[in-house]
């Protein structure tokens, strides 16, 4: 059974979006849902990460690195998303030494008292993610008047209630569709570093050990231009492994890639998994 983990914005027992998360995940579906708490997390400081770490950032690591997908909910603060929930997700997005969250699929649910349910976190928390690298389901679940449809825990919104129980079989394909064969796993042995024009996997000194060098065209399409080794790393696969993480990025972002040099045809050639983000 396909295993999602469930973040939730409000650190509230009571709060609505515990509410709406508990509503959500008790609809039909072939999904298991577990919580994944994190109050319990220090504020990240990268001093920590290679000496001192703190226990709960590696529990909590391990915790998402055993799931397939995450639901997040949340309610919007102060125009953005919650400090605690954000400080989550930065210590999620530290290799160490592995990605946790590059190509995971995801689910975002926002609330609100008012009328607009949270629409600027929900973006917010698009951005924040896609930017991660996770697989961000492209629909916008926003909950408006939120005291009033999930007054006493229940939904008293018989169209929401429909919405709800077609995205949460949406969902479920979106992770079905999402998984990947083995072979084409990120296995983040390497730090990685990425800047307009290049994506570079790093050693531990910091040295580039191989590079993608890229450029920008118009309607979010992302050339190739070249795919380079370090010739002391060469025989290691690291140039799959590169584009590789390279399709987890840009499928994350909602964009897609044309590919300009040998190499990196012939990688896309044998992957039709990559179909949906490759331009002929």
């Amino acid at each position: 059974m396909v295993k999602v983990g469930v973040l939730i914005g409000s650190l509230s027992v009571n709060s609505y979006s515990r509410k709406i998360a508990e509503y959500f995940t008790s609809l039909p579906s072939n999904l298991q849902f577990v919580e994944l708490k994190y109050s319990m997390l220090p504020f990240y400081n990268p001093d920590f990460e290679h000496q001192n770490t703190p226990i709960e950032w590696n529990a909590f690591r391990k915790a998402v690195d055993s799931v397939d997908a995450l639901l997040i909910v949340t309610q919007e603060y102060n125009y953005s998303l919650p400090g605690g929930l954000k400080n989550a997700l930065d210590i999620l997005s530290v290799p160490s030494p592995n990605q946790h969250l590059v190509g995971k699929p995801v689910l975002v649910i926002t609330d609100s008292a008012g009328e607009k349910g949270g629409i600027i976190a929900n973006a917010h928390l698009h951005q924040v993610l896609r930017y991660l690298g996770m697989k961000v389901m492209n629909c916008t679940i926003a909950i408006s008047n939120v005291q009033s449809v999930f007054k006493n825990g229940d939904n008293h919104d018989p169209k929401l209630a429909k919405r709800l129980r077609d995205d949460i079989k949406s969902f479920e394909q979106f992770i079905n569709e999402s998984s990947l064969s083995h072979q084409s796993c990120v296995d983040m042995t390497y730090k990685f570093s990425y800047q307009p024009g290049e994506l570079a996997l790093l050693n531990d000194d910091g040295e580039k050990i191989a590079t993608i060098e890229l450029r920008n065209l118009k309607n979010k399409i992302i050339a190739i231009e070249e795919v380079q080794v370090n010739e002391k790393y060469r025989g290691q696969g690291l140039a799959n492994e590169i584009m590789t993480l390279l399709m987890w990025l840009v499928e994350g972002a909602d964009s897609k890639l044309k590919a300009n040099c040998p190499f990196a045809k012939s990688y896309l050639e044998t992957r039709p998994q990559f179909n949906n983000i490759v331009e002929p």
